[in-house]
């Protein structure tokens, strides 16, 4: 017999056929975007009930890389649930059709999937194996994860098999005769365990992808001419000529200086903020009243300054337009091609000087403002993090603060000048209003739209404090009074 789903789902193709399902590309016409259904095909079978718990254990995961569950329909007439689609190609298939990548690329995948089976690996999550076709890129280098979780306990060595597959499997992917090809190689080397004397774990292999990563995006000084060795006689005197214009410059270096001090006006730095705070798993308020578990994570204690946004702005430019790529959402539209925010370098100039901004002073230690929810999620990418969820955000504020209403908006002023609660968080009532992670429901009209949610109360718009939300439809909103903070599932290094 056909298979016949629900009116909101229409089949396009088959994926694949197990014994136990059917794989479609489906589109769910409501929303009008494609899924992953997957359909078991005996409904009277004694495997109903193991079905339906391996599809609680994919729902359970939220992470950013792996594919979201978005809904299970168990009923007389249907057993089946629908995941997302994950766009682009798979690594398997990158590798039949001879697609290489810079070894500085193929260490960003490495991280990124080493982060991701540290997830999985924290929460104990039983998963199927992990191969080269579970890997996705899109056409910006984003890469997602099909989500493997299943019911039952973690084998004992997922990890290391996982990290054998992976080691053993990814070489052909990389680019002969590139910069950094050999640490690349060494890395895979060392994941496929047959280094006796480097046994790794998921969280060593992220550390060194990182490193290697880091390393091959700084830019390279080429060598002035003058530098290189000279074979013709006069060496001395050209030695001294040198050491003569070295103390020239130094004694004009230093005659600019004090000259300096008394044209310019004083310059703010970035100040030593508070690290982040860990909020335990366990239950907390939720922001509709309700109450939420929450996993175990860690929340900056204040918004992203702008000191902090102009790093990340500065550690683009070294970069060439395919290595910036990879720290862009895999929606983000393709017209949006930089991250600056409006009138970037009029802000960053009073920043700079404790200037006058429509009306305020910035500092460098002033809530970056102006930016949207595209700017603030490559960031998050840059710093190895990512936006909290409006659960996290509220749990956070939460703590011990037993009355939301006791934060008091602050007026403008540098992120350590804002309302803290109890457990040290900063400007959750005031300061900017900031995004969070995930569309949701407007408890105002739960039938309608998931929209993108923006939490807390600004300088702009105090009202309601720590307990304010706004709704709204497009992530590229810009506002003068909007930023964000990040959150990590790691303590960062």
């Amino acid at each position: 017999m056909s298979f016949e789903p629900p009116s909101d789902y229409q089949l396009s193709q088959l994926l694949g056929v197990n014994p136990k399902t059917n794989i479609w590309l489906a589109e769910q016409l409501s929303v009008r975007r494609n899924v992953v259904l997957e359909q078991l095909l005996d409904l009277d079978s004694e495997h109903r009930e193991d079905f339906l718990a391996s599809v609680r254990a994919k729902a359970s995961i939220d992470h950013p890389l792996i594919a979201s569950v978005y809904e299970a329909i168990n009923d007389d007439a249907h057993c089946f649930f629908t995941r997302e689609w994950l766009p682009g190609e798979n690594l398997s298939a990158l590798v039949e059709r001879g697609v290489t990548l810079k070894p500085a690329q193929l260490a960003h995948i490495i991280k990124r999937v080493a982060e991701a089976c540290m997830h999985l690996e924290e929460r104990g999550t039983s998963t199927d194996e992990l191969t080269l076709s579970h890997v996705y890129l899109n056409e910006q280098h984003v890469l997602r994860l099909s989500n493997l979780a299943k019911w039952g306990n973690r084998e004992d060595h997922r990890s290391a098999d996982d990290m054998a597959e992976m080691g053993s499997h990814l070489l052909p992917l990389m680019e002969l005769g590139e910069s950094g090809y050999t640490r690349v190689q060494t890395l895979l080397h060392w994941m496929t365990g047959k280094d006796p004397e480097r046994i790794m774990q998921w969280k060593n292999v992220r550390h060194y992808a990182d490193q290697i990563e880091q390393q091959l995006a700084a830019p390279v000084v080429p060598m002035h001419p003058s530098s290189q060795p000279q074979r013709t006689a006069g060496k001395k005197n050209q030695r001294q000529l040198v050491i003569v214009g070295i103390v020239v410059a130094i004694i004009a270096l230093v005659t600019m200086f004090f000259v300096s001090q008394k044209q310019k006006p004083e310059k703010t730095t970035i100040a030593q903020l508070d690290g982040p705070i860990l909020v335990p798993e366990g239950l907390y308020p939720g922001p509709d009243g309700n109450e939420n578990k929450i996993r175990g994570f860690w929340l900056a204690a204040h918004e992203v300054t702008i000191g902090e946004y102009r790093e990340f702005l500065e550690s683009l430019k070294v970069l060439d337009i395919g290595q910036r790529k990879i720290f862009d959402h895999e929606s983000q539209p393709l017209t949006k091609l930089r991250h600056e925010t409006e009138n970037w370098t009029e802000i960053i100039a009073a920043a700079e000087n404790n200037g006058m901004w429509k009306n305020r002073v910035l500092t460098l230690n002033s809530p970056v403002f102006g930016v949207d929810w595209w700017d603030a999620h490559a960031y998050c990418e840059w710093k190895r993090a990512r936006l909290p969820t409006q659960e996290e955000w509220y749990a956070a504020m939460r703590m011990k603060t037993h009355d939301p209403r006791s934060l008091i908006p602050a007026a403008w002023g540098d992120v350590v000048s804002q309302d803290k609660n109890g457990a040290g968080f900063f400007g959750m009532a005031g300061g900017v209003s900031e995004w969070t992670r995930k569309p949701a429901s407007d408890p105002s009209n739960p039938l309608g739209a998931r929209l993108w949610v923006l939490i807390g109360a600004s300088f702009a718009k105090p009202t309601n404090g720590a307990q304010a939300r706004e709704w709204i439809n497009h992530r590229d909103l810009r506002r003068d009074d909007l930023g964000f903070r990040i959150a990590y599932d790691h303590l960062p290094e």
